[in-house]
């Protein structure tokens, strides 16, 4: 018994060394990102106008400066009921243009008030955090694998030194997770609390928690331990908000939250309702149609309900909302909660590239339970690959050529949307049986 404890040690060792070596290595590329990242942002004449730095970290920075530097003349002061009970002096992000995020963020990177890199080191190792937990929750087995898809993935590294901060949110969810599947329910409540502060999505996940505790933690649907846990990540929600609205008020509630129930966003994205939403905010200037369609009773409001923001919502939460119930019973956690948030993402008026960063962390966990052949797997790989190129190329015409390709980049995105479907499709068709899933016809040996 003694040499297979010591052999089951020693290869303990060797993962844990060789995967300080794999995170001290993607320190180090996404550091030379940022030091790249800084080069072209302060010379984009030499890349033709362009900057590595993603728009959204402008935004947030913003903020941070704003909060810190507070300005009563020009109307730059929070205005909650605390901070005008106690005379406190703190500045408005929320007077930053398109600044719709949780205060949280630009408080939490405020080190790049000294120097931009102290701030986005912040995004580095909270990535590196993901993957030191990937690892603990991952089979023995999947070590290479979670360092390919996530540590050392070039999606990953770049999305994530070009200063969005989606690496945060995904290590919230991932630290739910984390405790869900080691029992400690209480933590696990506080993390989702502290995630949907940050984010409202991660609040898809609650009927797949409560699936997997009233049915594999065998709690009961109605139990203690479920109210316990609906209760504790309740209140961490109204600790956290009412905390944030009592120093900033009311625009804190509208563009945090409410902002994103009636956004209306026309700008190309992968979404399929981008180009719907483009024409709907561009009257056009021809004559009425003089169809017998315009004339049918009650078109008008038929026209208004499908043209209402909240319309988008019905798909895409009946989807999310039915898919956590009826897979959170018969499938691991992590692979439903991996489906619904690719839906999630596929079905949302707005999507783009750094929503793919919500589902990634999931795959090295549910990949080992998929029984699908190499030859399927590179097909599925490929084709979401080819998708994308086939968008950003007529975005990039769009873009940058300035050329009238508007219905071309809808119709990418349509493309793009199916095989995202598809792929979802074949995944659920090849979740292994015998490994906390459901039997398929489809299973295979690897």
């Amino acid at each position: 018994m003694t040499p297979v404890k010591n052999n089951s040690s020693s290869q303990r060792w060797t993962c844990t060394s060789h995967s300080l070596v794999i995170l001290l290595l993607s320190a180090i590329l996404q550091l030379g990102l940022l030091i790249y990242a800084q080069h072209v942002d302060s010379h984009p004449e030499r890349y033709g106008g362009l900057k590595y730095t993603d728009v959204d970290w402008r935004v947030i920075s913003d903020g941070t400066g704003l909060i810190f530097n507070p300005n009563e003349e020009e109307g730059n002061i929070a205005g909650g009921w605390l901070v005008r009970q106690l005379g406190l002096r703190i500045g408005d992000p929320y007077e930053r243009s398109t600044f719709r995020y949780t205060p949280l963020l630009p408080l939490l990177i405020s080190p790049t008030l000294f120097h931009p890199l102290l701030g986005k080191s912040i995004l580095v190792l909270a990535s590196l955090a993901i993957s030191h937990l990937l690892v603990k929750l991952s089979e023995e087995g999947s070590f290479w694998l979670i360092h390919g898809v996530w540590t050392l993935n070039p999606f990953v590294l770049n999305i994530n030194t070009r200063g969005s901060p989606e690496s945060l949110i995904c290590l919230f969810v991932i630290l739910t997770l984390y405790h869900l599947k080691n029992g400690n329910t209480k933590r696990g409540a506080i993390w989702l609390g502290i995630a949907v502060s940050w984010k409202i999505y991660p609040v898809i996940y609650v009927p797949t928690i409560w699936s997997y505790l009233a049915v594999t933690r065998r709690y009961g649907w109605f139990g203690k331990r479920i109210w316990e846990f609906g209760i504790v990540c309740a209140l961490t929600v109204l600790v956290i908000n009412g905390f944030l609205w009592s120093i900033w008020g009311e625009p804190f509630l509208h563009h945090t939250y409410l902002y994103h129930l009636t956004r209306l966003d026309h700008r190309h994205n992968f979404s399929p309702y981008f180009y719907p939403i483009y024409l709907s905010l561009f009257s056009s200037t021809s004559k009425p149609s003089t169809y017998m369609i315009t004339t049918l009773p009650g078109i008008d409001a038929v026209q208004k309900i499908l043209r209402h923001p909240l319309t988008s919502f019905l798909p895409q939460n009946t989807l999310v909302i039915s898919s956590g119930f009826a897979l959170g019973t018969v499938t691991s956690i992590e692979f439903t909660m991996f489906v619904q948030t690719t839906v999630f993402v596929v079905f949302n008026k707005v999507c783009t590239s750094q929503y793919f960063m919500w589902f990634i962390p999931f795959l090295p966990l549910i990949i080992p339970q998929l029984h699908m052949t190499r030859t399927e797997t590179t097909i599925l790989i490929a084709l979401w690959v080819i998708g994308q190129a086939i968008w950003c190329s007529m975005a990039y015409r769009l873009e940058f050529l300035a050329g009238q390709v508007f219905l071309w980049v809808w119709a990418a995105g349509l493309g793009l949307f199916g095989v995202s479907i598809w792929i979802i499709g074949e995944m659920l068709d090849g979740y292994g049986y015998g490994k906390g899933g459901v039997s398929s016809p489809k299973a295979k040996v690897q």
